[in-house]
């Protein structure tokens, strides 16, 4: 057994085992069932792929054609990581995905182009084509369609990485308008996961454009490139699978103030009415005795929800106080409380750092100094000197 082959046996099982554990889920299944079809998709493939490599290396049987056929499987992959990443930073229920038909259109032409592949006869032997072989114009024709569809591939495959990033980045935004700490919830694995994604996509070009044009042998690549190659797919789906099995949709609402409910004829009048601006100037107001009277920002879970139940007023019309009046969103606003009484202490007690940033609402050291550092240019330590 070959290094290639035992690796391409460990992802396989990582990911055939996940995609049972995702598929078992009950809980958000709209979040899940992409990344559980990434996975069961990818196994298939490389499982398949090892039972032909293993007992029809010369492709004479129904396994070169079966792994064909389920390796096209792969080209939707791109496409559901996005749509994993699109239901993790969904506010609310995941809704169906606009404009479906496009993704379609962007997939199929790739995977049947690389179906041209089973219009090859049983045990083909490219080497073994004589001059004026009849079969050489197919060979040809078919060469060309798969690289052709590796090409559009990666380029369907940068497409997507791009659709991630801007996705990540309004989520990125969202989450400081709606909770006051966003670390647990900033995905940052995914953004590493997309930069080893894109570096291993840049090498991929390089490589094929090297055999392309004749740079670089196609045998002298063959002998080294399928070991990275699976040394890449096991790190990459290890990482899916160690990270996406345990992440929560970000954007999820898990109010943990504990407050008297809001008067319903007080809601119901902001809800059938626009806001002038004297009412909002009056939001804002109960949101500054929340944080001065109340010290609400203490709550180091605090988000936008629970503020907004708190005065009896929807987040929406607490969010548009925010930005029209006081001129910040929802986590300048909380941090920049917590940093103030985070002061007054350090200034006048002897609590350490770390009990201070606790105790104003603050659930990590790390956070708390980078918070710190922001607003006053200087570390909490700088400040007791």
């Amino acid at each position: 057994m070959t290094l290639e082959t035992s690796i391409g046996i460990a992802t396989t099982g990582i990911c055939l085992f996940c995609a049972h554990l995702l598929l078992l889920r009950r809980r958000d299944p709209g979040v899940y069932l992409p990344l559980a079809l990434l996975f069961l998709f990818q196994g298939a493939s490389l499982g398949i792929g090892l039972l032909h490599e293993t007992f029809d290396p010369d492709g004479t049987g129904l396994l070169f054609r079966a792994s064909v056929l389920v390796a096209g499987l792969e080209t939707t992959l791109p496409f559901l990581l996005w749509a994993y990443v699109r239901a993790l930073t969904t506010e609310g229920p995941v809704d169906r995905i606009p404009n479906l038909l496009r993704h379609v259109a962007a997939i199929v032409p790739v995977l049947l182009l690389f179906w041209t592949l089973l219009l090859l006869p049983n045990g083909f032997d490219a080497d073994a084509l004589q001059e004026n072989d009849p079969r050489a114009l197919r060979f040809v024709l078919v060469g060309a369609a798969v690289l052709l569809a590796d090409l559009l591939f990666k380029a369907v495959v940068a497409t997507y990485i791009y659709l991630i990033v801007r996705r990540l980045l309004a989520y990125r935004v969202r989450l400081r308008e709606v909770f006051a700490s966003t670390e647990n919830r900033e995905l940052t694995w995914i953004w590493v996961l997309l930069a080893c994604m894109a570096a291993y996509l840049c090498v991929n070009i390089a490589l094929t454009a090297s055999v392309v044009s004749g740079l670089f042998a196609e045998q002298t690549r063959d002998m080294w490139w399928p070991v990275v190659n699976s040394l890449a797919l096991l790190g990459l789906f290890w990482a899916l699978g160690v990270w996406g099995l345990r992440q929560r949709p970000g954007l999820t609402r898990h109010p943990v103030v504990a407050t008297p409910e809001p008067d319903a004829r007080q809601s119901r009048k902001y809800e059938k009415s626009a806001l002038d601006d004297d009412r909002l100037r009056r939001i804002a107001r109960k949101v500054e005795d929340a944080m001065a009277e109340d010290a609400l920002y203490r709550d180091p879970n605090l988000s936008l929800w629970d503020l907004g139940k708190h005065i009896g007023v929807t987040s929406h019309y607490v969010s548009q106080a925010l930005n029209t009046h006081l001129n910040k969103s929802f986590f300048d606003l909380v941090n920049g409380w917590r940093i103030e009484s985070a002061i007054e202490q350090l200034n006048t007690t002897d609590e350490t750092i770390l009990t201070i940033a606790y105790d104003v609402g603050f659930n990590s050291r790390s956070a708390f100094y980078k918070a710190f550092k922001r607003h006053t240019g200087k570390t909490p330590s700088d400040l007791r000197r």
